[in-house]
């Protein structure tokens, strides 16, 4: 993250309020509007991460190691295995990547069993890979692409009576830095959100609105621009007469070339 973007909590609420009202103004962290703003920076950073194909918040994570005869792997359940676009396991050894096995659906890696490539699917619980570890694969460590949940701040708890005093905030939370590469679309979207509840902030809800929907397209064409088009996954769609049958050399299905 370039560190002339980072922004704190107090940062956040300030801009916030600046694109809601148009002033300068400020809350004072012990009282309750702040914290209300926070919970709105803490929403946006849920909603965001489902942007863009779940792609802002990535990464990958050893899950085990291939054993000869091994064909599943179990993963934990706060584990979300990405499998979006391009995504593959990767098979590694001494941090240099080995072998790739790239995603499937569920009900179709069984038709793989045959290929000596490796392909692999996904449920909550496991890696189904569509063959058994071979003996020259035993011992890589196997690492998949995840998609991880972004750092949120973390609230004071509220007090059991009303009477009470609310619980002053942790000045280290305050100076937590928003989880995003571009904090401005983290402020935009959640001033958006803190307009619509409030009805005097209503009428200006579609404007901020549009106003975050613009920075995030920006951010997104920014990430994704590319001077070539990546290599796709080819498919072919093999013709089968009645007359002879399909060779034991060339089964079905005839998708992925690669080994």
């Amino acid at each position: 993250m370039n560190p002339q973007l980072t922004m704190s909590l107090d940062t956040a609420v300030l801009e916030v309020l600046g694109l809601v009202t148009g002033q300068d103004l400020a809350y004072d962290p012990d009282q309750d509007r702040y914290r209300v703003v926070a919970r709105m920076l803490n929403r946006a950073l849920r909603a965001n991460a489902l942007e863009r194909e779940w792609s802002w918040y990535t990464g990958t994570e050893t899950v085990g190691t291939a054993v000869t005869g091994m064909a599943s792997v179990t993963i934990p359940d706060t584990m979300r295995p990405r499998m979006t676009g391009d995504d593959a396991v990767r098979l590694v050894q001494d941090d240099r990547i080995v072998e790739w096995a790239y995603f499937l659906p569920r009900d179709a890696v069984h038709k793989y069993a045959h290929r000596r490539g490796l392909w692999v699917a996904s449920n909550r619980q496991q890696l189904l890979f569509s063959r058994a570890f071979f003996e020259s694969e035993d011992g890589l460590e196997i690492q998949c692409p995840v998609m991880r949940e972004p750092a949120m701040f973390e609230l004071p708890v509220m007090p059991d009576s009303p009477n009470d005093p609310l619980v002053p905030f942790d000045t280290a939370v305050r100076n937590q830095q928003v989880d995003f590469g571009y904090p401005d679309v983290i402020v935009a979207r959640a001033a958006y959100m803190y307009s619509l509840t409030d009805p005097v902030m209503q009428p200006r809800a579609q404007t901020l609105e549009a106003n975050y929907k613009d920075l995030m397209y920006q951010c997104i064409e920014r990430d994704t621009r590319n001077t070539d088009t990546p290599t796709q996954n080819e498919f072919f769609v093999p013709v089968q007469n009645s007359i002879y049958p399909e060779s034991s050399y060339r089964p079905y299905p005839l998708a992925d070339e690669r080994r």
